[in-house]
C-alpha cells in the first residue's frame, strides 16, 4: 500500500513483512528529501511499526546538508519516537552513498536502546532477513 510518494521516493507499508518500506531514486535533496524521512517517520508511528526496508538501489546521491539534516535533526527523534527497530538496508551502486548509509546507521545504533540494521545487495535478501526476525507482538 502506498502512502506518500515525491520526487524522490516512494513509501509503502508492506503487509506480509510488516514493515515501512522506502524505494529511492535520484539524487535526493532539499524540501522533498527531509518532507520523505518526516513521512516516514509519522507513517511508522500511525500504523506501529519497528521494520524498516529502505531500498537505496536506485539513489544517485544525497545533498551533504541535507544527509547531516537527517542525522542532527531526524535521527534523534526516530530514536525518541521508534527505539526498538530493525532496518535491511538495499545499498546504492554509488559507493559514496554506501559509505553514509553505513555511518548514519551505526550512530543510529549506538543510541537507540533496540535497534539492528542489515545491509544487503538486493531487495530479495533484505526482505529474507526482515521476513527471518521474530514476528513483532501487535500493540
Amino acid at each position: 500500500m502506498t502512502c506518500y510518494k515525491n520526487q524522490y521516493v516512494t513509501i509503502e507499508i508492506d503487509p506480509e513483512l510488516q514493515a515501512l518500506v522506502q524505494t529511492w531514486h535520484g539524487f535526493a535533496k532539499g524540501e522533498g528529501y527531509r518532507q520523505a524521512w518526516d513521512e516516514s517517520l509519522k507513517i511508522a508511528k500511525e500504523h506501529q511499526l519497528t521494520r524498516w526496508l529502505i531500498n537505496q538501489s536506485d539513489l544517485k546521491g544525497v545533498n551533504y546538508e541535507d544527509w547531516q539534516w537527517v542525522n542532527e535533526d531526524w535521527k534523534p527523534r526516530f530514536e525518541q519516537e521508534i527505539s526498538e527497530n530493525f532496518t535491511a538496508i538495499v545499498l546504492a551502486n554509488n559507493i559514496f552513498d554506501e559509505m553514509a548509509g553505513r555511518i548514519t546507521s551505526r550512530k543510529v545504533n549506538g543510541k537507540a536502546r533496540k535497534s539492528t540494521t542489515g545491509y544487503f545487495a538486493d531487495k530479495k535478501r533484505a526482505e529474507a532477513w526482515l521476513e527471518s526476525l521474530v514476528q513483532p507482538v501487535a500493540k
